[in-house]
Order: structure tokens, then sequence, then C-alpha cells
């Protein structure tokens, strides 16, 4: 599946292992951020406001407690 990144614009083929691949397939989301940017939003969400990163996206967490 070709994206195009929200933040930097950079255009990125993923596969079913990319962690926002199956919200995007199923239509939850048309918004894809690549690794580096969702990195750089988690990082700057804890050092500003003392957001654990794992609470920005629910789904996320719901997938990693499997």
């Amino acid at each position: 599946m070709d994206v195009i990144c929200m933040t930097c614009q950079k255009a990125y083929t993923i596969d079913s292992k990319d962690p926002q691949y199956t919200k995007l397939k199923r239509g939850l989301t048309k918004l894809y951020i690549c690794t580096n940017c969702n990195q750089s939003i988690q990082g700057e969400a804890s050092r500003t406001k003392q957001i654990n990163p794992h609470d920005l996206d629910p789904h996320q967490k719901a997938l990693n407690f499997k």
C-alpha cells in the first residue's frame, strides 16, 4: 500500500507488518505518520506535557495488549 506521511510529506510503501496498516486498510483512518515523525511527536508530547506515549493511540495499545 502506498501512503504519504501527513507530517513530513514523504511517500512510503507499507505492508501488513506496519502497525498502521490495519487501520488504513479497514478505513479507520486515512492519515499515515511515518515511524520517525511518530517517535518525534510522542517524544515531544512526553517532554512538554508529561503525556505517556502509550496513551496517544488507544488502538495501538489494544494491539500491543495481545
